[in-house]
């Protein structure tokens, strides 16, 4: 009876610990939660880890580029400001990775505690269960076959009989289950301190590649401040040339506006004037569009944040505005769209399809302007040379618009500019981002 007893104890605390025996193992509930926790914070820093590599990805494409170009411009043998324009916009981009690094570090010591926190819990519950199959084996021990043989035949009824045969089974069953579970997880025991290993090691790996990131930082910073020393010793020539380019801008918005002002006088004779709407423009700054027109402007108007980009490799040198000029203190300077730094005779394209308004030159600008009508939207690309299009030609989106002239101080950059009526616009808030 002592090993009846023994056996129907054994039982109840172990159902108390786990599921059941028809789930064909025992697991204890807090061991699945702890997985289930584990499991779910772990897929989403995975989901984190694909975006931050590839951001990593990303910004070792534009490092690369920017490399090709400062490659160019070095080639001059004097400090530019094309040079310094690049160095800035590596310094911006290895920034940038450094964070991603940092965030990604962020999530490793996240992975790290997770699995840390089951290792412990899955060692806590292989302890608990290997003392419950101690007991077993105790009281097996305790219960020979013929100790089994006396409890069987003991029995008062045969209903009874019957039943003491069950618990003998579920107990010689139960052994075994419990045996095959301290197996499997030893070996998932084993397994989480092997991944557990692996990403500490990817952990450390990592902390050699920031510190390497914030060396290449700090050379490139350097290398920022004799370019800006070097430059300033030419603080006259820079301010003339400011001077000179401001002046150029000046006369290029003057014909640009005078164009879009003449496309609409014209577009009030043949189409119309157009009706009030609520916004600023007057019916005098609005134009007025054929049905085509309509269409084009609309499409354009929902490629916000989509438009491709003048050129296929480069990066935005200058953005939109005012702002202060990069080297001389004080001195500010007002760009009337965004400049984009890129490579002697990369290929110009056209944003989007429309037809080409004007092909000419501004005294005081180096290389051709091309000024395309997309509806009420107009797109402008300066400094331009080897133009392959005409006034009145139908363009497509990304068609070859002519190459990319090289300044000797500023290096090969496309002026790009969005008008809307005779509003500019900034045109970062336009092109895909890239």
């Amino acid at each position: 009876m002592e090993f009846y007893f023994e056996i129907c104890l054994f039982l109840k605390r172990f159902c108390r610990l786990s599921f059941g025996l028809k789930h064909g193992f025992l697991l204890p509930f807090t061991l699945l939660i702890a997985v289930l926790l584990v499991f779910s914070g772990t897929a989403f820093s995975q989901k984190s880890k694909k975006q931050l590599e590839k951001e990593k990805k990303e910004n070792l494409r534009k490092i690369e580029q920017t490399n090709e170009i400062l490659k160019e411009v070095k080639k001059e043998k004097k400090a530019s400001l094309s040079q310094l324009k690049v160095l800035r916009q590596q310094t911006r981009l290895k920034e940038q990775t450094i964070g991603s690094i940092q965030d990604e570090l962020g999530i490793l010591q996240g992975d790290i505690q997770h699995l840390q926190s089951e290792e412990e819990q899955m060692a806590f519950t292989l302890q608990k269960i290997r003392k419950e199959y101690a007991a077993m084996v105790y009281a097996a021990s305790k219960a020979s076959i013929s100790n089994q043989l006396i409890f069987l035949f003991a029995s008062e009824t045969f209903n009874q009989f019957l039943m003491r045969i069950q618990y003998l089974r579920y107990y010689a069953d139960a052994r075994r289950r419990q045996a095959e579970q301290i197996r499997i997880m030893s070996l998932n025991l084993n397994q989480q301190k092997l991944k557990l290993a692996m990403v500490k090691e990817g952990k450390e790996n990592l902390l050699l590649h920031e510190e390497k990131e914030k060396i290449q930082l700090e050379t490139l910073k350097e290398d920022q401040k004799k370019v800006v020393s070097q430059l300033s010793e030419r603080e006259q020539d820079l301010k003339e040339k400011i001077d000179k380019h401001k002046a150029a801008l000046n006369r290029l918005e003057r014909m640009i506006s005078d164009l879009v002002k003449a496309e609409i006088r014209r577009s009030h004779t043949t189409v119309g004037p157009p009706k009030p709407n609520r916004d600023d423009e007057t019916i005098e700054d609005k134009m007025s569009l054929t049905p085509e027109g309509k269409l084009i402007s609309k499409s354009f108007s929902g490629n916000k944040n989509r438009l491709v980009w003048p050129v296929q490799n480069g990066f935005i040198s200058s953005s939109f505005g005012k702002h202060e000029h990069p080297v001389l203190k004080r001195v500010y300077v007002d760009n009337l769209g965004i400049d984009i730094s890129t490579r002697s005779g990369e290929k110009v394209r056209s944003v989007f399809e429309g037809t080409v308004g004007l092909v000419g030159s501004v005294p005081g600008m180096d290389g051709q302007i091309v000024m395309i009508r997309h509806g009420e939207y107009f797109t402008v690309y300066s400094g331009l040379r080897n133009v392959s299009v005409n006034a009145g030609d139908k363009v497509k989106m990304k068609q070859v618009l002519g190459e990319v002239l090289k300044d000797e101080e500023d290096g090969a950059v496309l002026q790009f500019q969005i008008w809307k009526n005779n509003k500019r616009l900034d045109p970062e808030d336009w092109l895909a981002n890239e």
